[in-house]
């Protein structure tokens, strides 16, 4: 969620982070090899829902589409006589504030249920994610001369892509070592909206929706961890490990390609049962389409302090490690009574308009 490659709440409020410490309910999020990291008295759990949204405007690009379709409408009432030097260069200065604009929109959505035992603990999930990309270009070509709405060469372009997966999660463990694997299901989805600054309308990319490209695909998570003393462990994950193609629909001549490829985290955490320290690093960037640069890539730290198993609180920060994002500060609140049934509230805000929340209900028996 908003750079997430996609974390339950718990681990969202922990500055994404939970390759290491996540729950064995969490197993599918972060890291097949902790379905096998569960206590005694764990038999059942259902993670039902987990819900996340995160958006990033870090160059206001939403409102600068709003400020040039008010200008532009209005030039377009008029006829080039009607035209002032004043609305002239108030359309010509809210045109060239969106060069190079950009902006994305993540969704999350899950759920699992887990069956934990010494033989093969078994997770059984459905995960979906969903990313919009935004991004406007200007033609130096359409900042000279009289505006002229219906001839423009400067564009808005907005991609969307997306991964339905559902699978199992299977793992064991080894004396210090668990391993787990992730065979999936999944299904891609992606669409392509891309038209001339002077005709676009956001409604529109809402009509165009049912020219959606869609494909059936296998992918496989893998995951491992390590315990070198009781309170310690290293986590390491492989999301993804086939790469995945899917060519968009046709748009002003021209298509772009949503893109799954392998992403590898290594984590480390501690926990004492009332403290939990963790951090992840992704090891590689993450990219979306083939045709953009964006791509995200984080340093994430969290801690949660447990009190009696009834309540907890969260914070963490999530260093970027790529010009496309400003560092985040993530905290969230967690309620399980008696330890069996759990809420978790998460937000996280940075500098750069990046706003996310997330939440979910579990139960353990």
């Amino acid at each position: 969620m908003s750079g997430n490659a996609q974390a339950d709440a718990r681990g969202f409020a922990m500055g994404g982070a939970g390759v290491a410490t996540g729950s064995y309910l969490a197993a599918p999020m972060y890291n097949p090899a902790l379905a096998a990291e569960y206590e005694d008295r764990d038999n059942f759990g259902m993670l039902l829902p987990m819900a996340g949204l995160g958006v990033h405007d870090g160059d206001d690009l939403y409102n600068k589409v709003e400020d040039f379709e008010d200008i532009n409408n209005q030039i377009k009432r008029l006829e080039p006589g009607e035209i002032t030097d004043e609305l002239r260069d108030e359309w010509r200065r809210s045109l060239k504030a969106l060069d190079n604009g950009r902006a994305t929109i993540e969704g999350d959505l899950g759920l699992v249920i887990a069956i934990p035992n010494r033989y093969m603990s078994i997770n059984f999930f459905t995960k979906g994610n969903l990313t919009l990309l935004a991004t406007a270009n200007v033609d130096d070509d359409d900042l000279t001369g009289t505006p002229d709405p219906d001839d423009m060469k400067s564009t808005v372009q907005g991609l969307a892509g997306g991964t339905m997966d559902i699978g199992f999660t299977f793992a064991k463990s080894f004396g210090k070592w668990s391993v787990g694997l992730a065979p999936k299901f999944q299904r891609l989805y992606t669409l392509n909206y891309h038209e001339s600054a002077g005709d676009f309308d956001d409604d529109e990319f809402k009509k165009i929706s049912d020219d959606y490209v869609e494909d059936s695909t296998f992918n496989l998570d893998f995951g491992m961890t390590y315990n070198p003393g009781e309170r310690t462990r290293i986590g390491f994950a492989a999301k993804n490990l086939f790469k995945r193609e899917l060519e968009t629909n046709v748009q002003r001549g021209g298509t772009d390609t949503y893109l799954v490829e392998p992403h590898y985290t290594l984590g480390v955490g501690y926990s004492r049962g009332w403290f939990t320290a963790t951090m992840d690093a992704d090891l590689n960037k993450r990219r979306h389409f083939a045709g953009s640069d964006y791509e995200t890539q984080f340093l994430s730290v969290g801690t949660e302090l447990n009190a009696f198993r009834w309540a907890q609180i969260r914070a963490g920060y999530r260093h970027s490690m790529t010009d496309y994002s400003e560092d985040v500060i993530t905290a969230g609140l967690g309620f399980s009574p008696f330890g069996r049934f759990g809420l978790d509230l998460s937000a996280q805000y940075g500098s750069d308009s990046r706003y996310g929340v997330a939440t979910q209900l579990s139960f353990t028996f």
